[in-house]
């Protein structure tokens, strides 16, 4: 696949001309306080997710998309392998555009690519507009636990399993 439109907003796979702009993104405090549990971010570990990500789209037929608005890159949607072999929905939005509907216009574009398959996300509790998303996606609560930070709640969208096929 090499783009999916949500109205303006174009989806491509991410690359490695990418790793600069999500090393910055993913670097801000404000974006990797509950993607990254508010650990600092490494060009090594970004690395790292573009090769997972593109693995996964071999693999898979997915992997993580560039969210891209006017030529501009705005950030990053789309689903990894878990470690517990579950498709996991992940997403980070440039600050600048939060409260645009871009996550879960975006997430809803993934979902519809991929089709009938199970996807889980997880939130840390108060994330509050990440719970928002998963709602508007039809997904429900399955489970909470704690996670390296609090509490961590676990939604799922039912379907075939996503990984194994």
């Amino acid at each position: 696949m090499s783009e999916l439109k949500e109205n303006q907003l174009v989806l491509r796979p991410i690359t490695h001309d990418d790793e600069p702009w999500l090393l910055a993104h993913w670097s801000r405090p404000e974006v990797r306080r509950y993607l990254f549990d508010d650990e600092p971010v490494s060009a090594e570990l970004v690395t790292e997710i573009v090769d997972d990500s593109v693995d996964d789209f071999a693999r898979w037929g997915y992997g993580l998309w560039a969210m891209v608005v006017a030529d501009r890159l705005v950030g990053v949607c789309g689903l990894r392998a878990s470690d517990d072999d579950e498709a996991e929905l992940l997403y980070s939005v440039d600050p600048l555009y939060w409260g645009h509907g871009l996550a879960t216009g975006a997430a809803r574009a993934v979902l519809e690519y991929v089709g009938p398959i199970e996807v889980i996300a997880e939130t840390d509790a108060g994330n509050v507009a990440s719970e928002r998303v998963a709602a508007a996606l039809g997904m429900r609560l399955d489970s909470e636990r704690t996670g390296p930070n609090g509490p961590l709640k676990r939604f799922v969208r039912p379907g075939a399993p996503a990984v194994g096929r």
